[in-house]
């Protein structure tokens, strides 16, 4: 059981074991949620469940899907919060094809997401932080880390925005604070768009698919996976608010940075060739 009084260290030891009941526990169940995906009969949709496991700490799997094309795509996210320093923090693992990082999300992120993003003063929240910690994870479904291999702390990037903090271990990550998407200089802007090519790529896929990109998969994909008038059209026809914000924030910074763009792709692409 997580107990507030844990240091970080005994915190990430509790989740790890925790975790390995609770993948195994949706991996027995994502089926029926695939055949009730498909029985959805009115949008948008929202579902979600709590697991409980035997070590009793409280899980949360939830997601949200606008349309049916969206519904497609979406995916649930498996997140528990709970309560460390008199505060309420979250966890979230990133599963990869060789390895599982933990990403602990301290209470001050959550405090910079309340303030950069949802726009709303501590003291006038009308909920709970627990609660703002749901719409998060409901919100962004894709939460990754940028090019992790050759970064030395802790740095990603999820629908809302940018992420940063430090590595506790090769395997925990603790993520400190928020930038909104607005917030982010050129670069990150850069970076961002970047990644979020890669979501939309993987979420195309996705929709034909039913299952998650890979890298086999990667290299068999046709050229129409990569032009962006065919990103454009799957991406009006989820009918979702929260990409549809994304496009709009993505046409005004190029028209604002359109040479920072284009010299930070090519500063991008020759420091990660010549670094992996």
């Amino acid at each position: 059981m997580i107990l507030p009084t844990m240091t970080l260290a005994e915190l990430s030891e509790e989740l790890f074991a925790d975790y390995r009941e609770v993948s195994a526990r949706w991996k027995a169940f994502e089926p029926k949620f695939e055949r009730m995906r498909k029985r959805i009969p009115k949008f948008p949709w929202l579902w979600n469940t709590t697991i409980s496991t035997r070590r009793r700490n409280d899980w949360y799997i939830g997601c949200y899907a606008y349309s049916k094309k969206d519904a497609t795509v979406v995916h649930p996210q498996i997140s528990i919060s709970f309560r460390h320093e008199n505060a309420t923090w979250a966890a979230f693992f990133i599963r990869g094809k060789d390895s599982t990082l933990l990403l602990i999300f301290s209470s001050h992120f959550f405090e910079r997401y309340i303030e950069r993003f949802l726009s709303v003063d501590r003291k006038d929240l009308e909920y709970p932080v627990k609660e703002i910690i749901k719409l998060f994870f409901l919100r962004n479904y894709h939460i990754g880390l940028y090019k992790p291999k050759v970064e030395d702390r802790v740095r990603g990037f999820c629908e809302d925005g940018m992420f940063l903090g430090d590595w506790l271990s090769d395997e925990v990550g603790l993520v400190k604070t928020f930038l909104s998407r607005g917030e982010m200089k050129p670069n990150q802007c850069t970076e961002f768009i970047s990644a979020m090519q890669s979501w939309i790529v993987d979420d195309i896929f996705m929709s034909h698919r039913g299952y998650t990109l890979v890298d086999e998969d990667f290299d068999e994909l046709p050229d129409t996976y990569f032009a962006p008038e065919v990103w454009i059209d799957f991406l009006r026809s989820r009918n979702n608010k929260v990409w549809e914000e994304i496009l709009i924030d993505f046409k005004k910074f190029r028209q604002e940075h359109e040479a920072e763009y284009q010299e930070c792709s090519r500063l991008l692409d020759c420091i990660y060739e010549n670094r992996v």
